[in-house]
């Protein structure tokens, strides 16, 4: 239902969608790549974008910027301490749900066909189609750790107020 649906948690993700996939990733994938790989050919070039993409501007950007745009547009505190807790939720994510190990078996095959069968000039539009269903994905596994932090505090202080009534 409509009511169920967090409309600020979409707002993090749609901002993350619009700067990262949309304008940086198109930059990325038109300007950059093409001068800092300028000399190269066929499948070389093919992993070292996949290589690039995946070793350094997911995990070091990509996914960080999700988190931090996310937890921002929840909180609707958009400060350096927001932005803090979002890096936070992503160390979690890795170290205790794996996100980085989903995050690679979707992109790296995804980005072998970005980089070695898709023209330039689509692969924006194609790594945002699929960025739609990593999205969902990411919003699930994200949601989980939100939940369980609500049931984690939830339970914290039930048990508070038992050894306090017992206390008593």
């Amino acid at each position: 239902a409509v009511s169920s649906v967090d409309f600020s948690r979409n707002v993090g993700f749609v901002l993350h969608g619009g700067l990262y996939t949309g304008i940086w990733q198109n930059y990325l994938y038109t300007v950059l790549y093409p001068s800092w790989f300028s000399m190269d050919e066929g499948w070389t070039l093919v992993v070292k974008e996949v290589a690039i993409d995946n070793a350094i501007f997911g995990p070091l950007l990509c996914l960080p910027l999700a988190y931090a745009c996310k937890t921002a547009c929840i909180s609707g505190d958009f400060t350096a301490q927001s932005f803090r807790e979002g890096l936070d939720k992503y160390v979690d994510d890795i170290m205790l749900r794996g996100i980085l190990t989903k995050y690679w078996m979707i992109w790296i095959p995804v980005q072998f066909l970005t980089f070695g069968v898709v023209p330039p000039h689509f692969r924006s539009v194609f790594v945002a189609l699929f960025s739609f269903f990593w999205i969902c994905l990411l919003s699930a596994v994200s949601s989980s750790t939100d939940e369980a932090d609500a049931t984690n505090s939830t339970i914290a202080s039930t048990v508070a107020e038992a050894r306090a009534n017992a206390a008593s």
